[in-house]
């Protein structure tokens, strides 16, 4: 019996784990190793088509203005959002959430107050405000960059990295037979992360109706 036959193979499921030299890998405490074992494509895959050939396309688009009121303020716009794909008539297609700032976020998640908080205070913690951030430095930024004159000029290189950090000016949601497609706790967040201003937030649907 050779060391690569099935006979001499320790299988866990039928998968059988082998060393770097082919060999079968010896059992630990007596017990077989663990493996990755997947379930089949079908059972793990949720489809469906669509014909698209009776609907028409369309595109529909609205700016949302808020007045944020102070660092980390959080604003739900999930019912904005609704109110847009429900006026398209889109059965299917995409919805876009798109932020214009650079430091704000767009974030899908649970809008539950002892969560945001220990974001906030996450967030804080990791980088904090009064922290020296050299885009905040004006003796060696580049003026060219300022928005306006240097004391017109936020002081927020802090809200810059957090921006960053999140990762999201924009987010996209699927939407199917009419409706957007968030999981039953998911919220559609604007997430202030510099100081009280006016902001702008762009959505836009495209698809069949």
């Amino acid at each position: 019996m050779t060391p690569s036959s099935p006979e001499s193979m320790e299988t866990l499921n039928g998968v059988a784990e082998l060393n770097g030299n082919g060999r079968p890998k010896e059992k630990l405490n007596g017990l077989p190793p663990q493996v990755l074992v997947e379930a089949p494509r079908a059972a793990r895959r949720e489809a469906s088509i669509t014909e698209l050939s009776g609907l028409q396309p369309v595109v529909a688009r609205r700016a949302i203005h808020i007045a944020t009121e102070r660092l980390f303020h959080v604003t739900d716009v999930t019912e904005d959002c609704q109110e847009l794909v429900a006026e398209s008539g889109v059965k299917e297609g995409m919805l876009s959430v798109f932020s214009q700032h650079t430091t704000c976020a767009i974030k899908i998640n649970e809008r539950e107050t002892c969560f945001l908080e220990d974001l906030r205070l996450f967030m804080e913690a990791l980088v904090p405000q009064e922290a020296y951030y050299r885009h905040d430095d004006f003796e060696i930024r580049d003026h060219a960059t300022l928005a306006g004159t240097v004391e017109e000029e936020p002081i927020n290189g802090h809200a810059h990295i957090k921006q960053m950090l999140l990762g999201s000016a924009s987010e996209s949601v699927p939407v199917a037979d009419g409706t957007l497609r968030l999981g039953t706790w998911q919220r559609i967040m604007f997430i202030e992360l510099d100081q009280a201003r006016n902001r702008k937030v762009q959505l836009q649907v495209q698809g069949w109706r």
